[in-house]
């Protein structure tokens, strides 16, 4: 993990745009969003802390959609 940057919860949330108590909960859940997992993260002692990579990566990982039209179709979809 060279140059690696461990970010704490509050600034992790803030990447990815989610709030603090939200992220704090996936890590109990195993999911952020209904069927999505959260980001990993390293446990170190009483500390919980998320490599800037994990961040990206579970970015990337993420569906994208064009329009919001492809949005309520998955939705549809996948019900």
């Amino acid at each position: 993990m060279k140059d690696a940057k461990l970010l704490n919860n509050a600034d992790a949330a803030e990447i990815l745009g989610v709030s603090a108590d939200m992220l704090r909960l996936s890590r109990h859940t195993g999911e952020l969003f209904k069927g999505v997992p959260g980001p990993k993260f390293h446990k170190l002692g009483g500390a919980v802390r998320y490599p800037t990579q994990n961040l990206q990566d579970w970015l990337l990982d993420q569906r994208q959609f064009q329009s919001t039209a492809e949005v309520n179709l998955s939705q549809r979809i996948s019900s």
